[in-house]
């Protein structure tokens, strides 16, 4: 039934747009007749691209399959470690990297490494910082990966969301909402924890190199870390040297980068194109990505 409503919405723009120029309309029908509607909407959409908010031709189509991976996944996520999680994607059409996510392939190296340091440091308690609509924790909590869990995240639409996708996961009770991210907030709402029981996930978009000082570092020597390292966004190269330095002081480091994903293991996807599979396994990082592992030493 959505996917008839789609198409007639569709059709009826095109139509009103359409209807004031004859040249128009046959430029329309000749991308209709060798693409569809879904061309058509796509070729409206990159001629009025600066409209809609987004960055080019290929963002938008990347909505597009994930508002169709969305319908077909019935908004759950349908592979790996966190399958079964339900999901609300209310950004809509703003979001680029829900297609990823609902297929379960979203930072999927980065789902193994947290398992497998909850599992050999017998870890209980996750703690993400950037937690955004709750992708990573909701998913941990609602899996048993973790007994508990504490979420930061500064965007107040994406908190909301975030209690919304937790109560939808039945993981309420397990997990403690917070706004933003400092040394002081974090220990404060943490002392009463046993800090050798954390894990923390750290994607807070370059604020990490502020965050990890040597106060910091001091403070929660005792806990393990995974830090999306966004070092691109820091143009001042004794910032980084001092980052790296006191962080091991304190911690082992271990450096791991993005990886490749496996689009034709995923059934789902048999009958997209070669470029649509692609697609959908893009996070659209803006480079080679790497994170760090911090244990304590």
């Amino acid at each position: 039934m959505f996917l008839y409503l789609k198409y007639a919405a569709y059709t009826l723009i095109i139509i009103l747009i359409s209807l004031y120029s004859i040249k128009k309309i046959r430029k329309y029908k000749k991308i209709y007749k060798k693409n569809g509607l879904d061309g058509v909407w796509l070729y409206f959409v990159n001629k009025n691209i600066k409209k809609t908010g987004l960055n080019n031709f290929i963002d938008v189509k990347k909505n597009l399959l994930g508002a169709k991976i969305e319908r077909l996944s019935k908004g759950r996520i349908l592979y790996g470690p966190y399958s079964e999680t339900k999901i609300i994607n209310s950004y809509g059409w703003s979001n680029i990297d829900f297609a990823a996510k609902y297929l379960g392939t979203y930072e999927s190296h980065i789902q193994k490494k947290i398992i497998f340091l909850s599992k050999k440091f017998k870890l209980n308690n996750f703690i993400d910082l950037g937690a955004a609509e709750g992708y990573h924790i909701i998913s941990l909590l609602k899996k048993k990966y973790f007994s508990r869990g504490s979420a930061f995240e500064i965007n107040i639409k994406s908190r909301n969301l975030l209690k919304r996708n937790a109560t939808i996961n039945g993981v309420s009770k397990k997990l403690s909402i917070f706004s933003d991210a400092t040394f002081e907030s974090l220990k404060k709402n943490l002392e009463k924890q046993d800090l050798k029981k954390m894990l923390f996930l750290v994607d807070i978009e370059g604020h990490e190199f502020k965050i990890f000082d040597k106060k910091f570092c001091s403070y929660f020597s005792k806990c393990h870390f995974i830090i999306e390292d966004h070092n691109f966004n820091i143009l001042n190269n004794k910032i980084l040297s001092n980052f790296y330095k006191t962080i091991k002081k304190k911690f082992h480091v271990e450096f791991i980068r993005d990886q490749s994903k496996k689009p034709f293991d995923i059934t789902i996807l048999d009958k997209f194109s070669d470029d649509e599979k692609y697609l959908m396994m893009s996070e659209g990082r803006p480079m080679t990505m790497q994170w760090l592992v911090l244990t304590p030493k």
